[in-house]
């Protein structure tokens, strides 16, 4: 199930803005109507003090003429007050509605004892709140006790949460539509670089993405595509080079075998003549199974497929049995090692190590005339292994060096049926990846060719 980046960046941008807003809201909504409580309680306060001079001055309490109607009075003043005796039994009133006015004794008895107190409570089915405290001396009363209804509080409260809770769905409406903008702006110059990209095809190389390479923010994956554009690139060009070279080697053998079949059927010949062309046909499907064995290991190799058995091994005897290897295989008489002064141990896959010799010999003896020499050598310096295999034949031009560890490639000289695979240097590089080695071709001394080969020690 795919889901929209742009849908959810606004989605959640607009849900974390109505969480804000309502919690700014609520928190709000709480803080007025403490501050409304507060204020309630100061005017209780003031009228409380109010009423404590006119008792002290007039023995009576400030209340409603005596033909005015009690509960607009209420409506208007909202203060209820009442004056009460040591039981509680109230004696004077502001109004005769007061009288009503629910008695908590906590708070009387707090009074009674000098202190002020203040209580809730209830007066007709409406809360009130109450200030109790002792009354002026000389009065008929004990405890003065002033209440207000909370209903002006209850009655403004839902008006200002509704407002509040409008506000909110508003800002958060607001919010959404102003992410979704923002997230398709945002997303707008990923969408023209993923247009960009499913244009390029396999058909050309050097197509690289270029919509929106300035922005900072996205230039690291423009960047990162491009690598990609240019592996893909190396890649394709691997793969037309492996169908070029591999068809022109694969043809060399496959008409040998052909033309031999076809010349032994050609009638009945001697057992000699049979045998020669049975020694031409295993020649050439030794041919083709060096070729399928190389590209097997090759691709082993690169997939990471093939893992080496890390072992210490005496270098010496590895690069001994490699050159009697290629003397007895023929046309090694002339390959000389020079071992290092004392022994040279060796972290390696001792068989891996072993065909990467192979290769290098295989490739001097056949790449260069007939008796020439070629020189093996193994030496330590600064914690490394460094073998060297110099041949003292014609060399190849200094621009065919970096190129000769490329996959299939070989100069024109080496095309023709005596020739490799091409794919020997390759096999080595890649070999000495595994080991964290390194290989590189020079100019020897003597002109010819010098492999390189370095190892940690």
């Amino acid at each position: 199930m795919t889901t929209s980046l742009r849908r959810t960046l606004a989605v959640r941008f607009a849900l974390t803005m109505a969480v804000a807003l309502l919690g700014i809201s609520m928190w709000a909504y709480l803080g007025m109507r403490r501050t409304l409580e507060e204020q309630l309680d100061l005017a209780i306060r003031t009228t409380f003090e109010h009423e404590i001079i006119e008792l002290a001055r007039e023995g009576r309490l400030l209340g409603a003429p005596a033909d005015f109607d009690q509960w607009r009075f209420l409506h208007d003043v909202n203060r209820l007050v009442v004056l009460r005796d040591s039981t509680g039994r109230v004696v004077l009133a502001n109004v005769a509605l007061a009288r009503d006015l629910e008695l908590d004794t906590v708070s009387f008895r707090a009074a009674l004892g000098g202190e002020r107190a203040t209580a809730p409570g209830e007066w007709k089915g409406e809360r009130v709140r109450s200030l109790y405290g002792p009354a002026p001396n000389g009065t008929v009363g004990k405890v003065l006790q002033v209440a207000a209804t909370l209903e002006p509080l209850e009655n403004l409260s839902p008006g200002v949460l509704e407002r509040m809770v409008g506000t909110v769905l508003l800002g958060s409406l607001a919010s959404l539509v102003g992410a979704w903008w923002l997230a398709r702006s945002a997303l707008t110059p990923v969408a023209e670089i993923a247009d960009q990209a499913t244009r390029i095809h396999g058909g050309s190389a050097g197509q690289r993405i270029t919509a929106h390479v300035q922005v900072a923010e996205l230039r690291g994956l423009i960047n990162i595509l491009n690598e990609m554009l240019g592996r893909l690139d190396r890649s394709a060009e691997w793969h037309r080079r492996i169908i070029r070279d591999l068809g022109h080697d694969l043809r060399t053998p496959i008409t040998t075998l052909r033309a031999s079949v076809e010349m032994a059927l050609r009638g009945e010949r001697a057992p000699d003549d049979y045998r020669r062309i049975l020694v031409d046909l295993h020649e050439e499907i030794e041919r083709l199974v060096v070729i399928g064995d190389a590209m097997s290991l090759l691709g082993h190799l690169e997939s990471g497929d093939l893992t080496p058995v890390l072992t210490p091994v005496d270098l010496h005897g590895v690069v001994a049995q490699a050159v009697e290897r290629v003397r007895v295989r023929g046309g090694g008489d002339n390959v000389r090692f020079t071992p290092a002064p004392g022994g040279l141990r060796v972290t390696v896959d001792a068989r891996l190590f072993g065909l990467v010799l192979d290769q290098l010999l295989d490739n001097a003896r056949r790449h260069t005339p007939p008796g020439t020499a070629v020189d093996v050598a193994a030496a330590a310096n600064d914690g490394r292994v460094t073998v060297t295999v110099e041949d003292h034949g014609p060399g190849v031009p200094e621009e065919i060096l970096p190129q000769l560890f490329d996959r299939f490639y070989r100069g024109d000289s080496a095309r023709g049926r005596d020739a490799g695979t091409g794919l020997g240097l390759t096999l080595a590089a890649a070999i000495l990846d595994l080991h964290r080695g390194r290989i590189s071709a020079e100019r020897g001394s003597a002109g010819g060719l010098r492999i390189r080969i370095e190892l940690p020690a």
